[in-house]
């Protein structure tokens, strides 16, 4: 007992004099840590230092919000990422499209419309012209009145007609393609497996029903997807990347914003835990099966840190400083010496 009592002392005092008051940090390093006593004693979450990257690599980041934070911390560094949204040309009195051109992003929350979005961009998948929601938008009602034609698979793309969603359409494929093409490195980040199939294609839709007042709640359905779906997804992902691109260095991450709400029968903590599970296991999977691709551990550095020292006040979306800090780690550990 003695001995018990001694250990437990033991880590008592290190948790007092580290866990909580401490900043948590992430660090490159030759050797990772593989005893959690050093993390308990460090606040220090380690992965390899790979020299993976040049400071002339353009980075094509896709993914949640997470992937547009990490965007942002990127170009201030001087890194150009793509696709460059805001070359998307589109007639504010005829189209919406997402929050353009404030915000250069558009959110793939799920690995399911990251590969379709890949497979578009691609040429592997041509949308249908017919393939659009008509809905009655009263909610923040659009400059042409509250009849508007939805894509369903990027997330609030709204038109007037339907001819002006398909030229919109056209060119959002065109700079995805057009920065795919120049793309020498690529970052994902996902975020959720509750995904809502769009009941008559089959393919999954980019939001959850009635966003912002959109369409979706009668021709969407809940799937709760699974370890192996994800798989598929991400693994044909990679090897989408991998036919046209054999040596651009892939990085993974699961995004540690947490689900905003859930559609299931269950308590919306136990549902996001269960949710990132899958995803981290996924990429930890795809990362030992695939040769260059590597997994980044900013979910695990932004949630053992907590909600007060990572969190923005609504205790869900990152600080930006917490961000930087990942890509200034990033950087240390990824990129060669100039």
């Amino acid at each position: 007992m003695k001995t018990i009592d001694k250990i437990r002392r033991e880590w008592s005092r290190i948790f007092r004099r580290t866990g909580r008051a401490s900043t948590v940090q992430l660090r490159a390093v030759d050797r990772p840590s593989v005893k959690y006593g050093d993390f308990m004693r460090s606040n220090t979450i380690t992965f390899p230092k790979r020299p993976i990257f040049q400071r002339d690599d353009v980075f094509f980041a896709m993914g949640s919000c997470f992937a547009e934070e990490i965007r942002i911390a990127l170009a201030a560094r001087g890194l150009r990422c793509v696709p460059s949204y805001r070359e998307i040309e589109f007639d504010p009195t005829l189209a919406v499209v997402d929050e353009l051109p404030e915000r250069e992003h558009m959110n793939f929350y799920n690995t399911f419309t990251v590969r379709q979005q890949i497979e578009q961009l691609l040429g592997l998948w041509t949308q249908p012209d017919d393939d659009w929601w008509l809905i009655n938008k009263r909610q923040e009602t659009p400059p042409w009145g509250p009849t508007c034609y939805q894509d369903p698979y990027r997330r609030l793309i709204l038109a007037k007609s339907p001819e002006v969603l398909r030229d919109v359409l056209a060119g959002v494929n065109r700079e995805m393609r057009a920065g795919f093409n120049a793309a020498t490195a690529f970052i994902f980040t996902f975020g959720m497996t509750e995904v809502f199939v769009n009941k008559a294609t089959g393919k999954v839709a980019a939001q959850k029903p009635l966003y912002k007042g959109a369409g979706g709640a009668a021709e969407t359905e809940l799937h709760v997807s699974t370890f192996a779906e994800n798989h598929e997804n991400v693994s044909r992902v990679v090897d989408m990347i991998r036919q046209h691109k054999p040596d651009a260095p892939i990085v993974l991450t699961v995004s540690p914003v947490p689900l905003a709400r859930t559609f299931q029968d269950a308590d919306i903590v136990t549902v996001n835990a269960e949710s990132k599970a899958i995803l981290r296991a996924v990429l930890g999977q795809i990362c030992r099966e695939k040769k260059g691709v590597y997994y980044l551990p900013s979910f695990e550095l932004v949630t053992l840190g907590g909600v007060a020292q990572s969190y923005e006040g609504d205790g869900r979306h990152v600080k930006r400083s917490v961000v930087d800090r990942i890509v200034e780690e990033f950087f240390r550990g990824h990129f060669q010496a100039d």
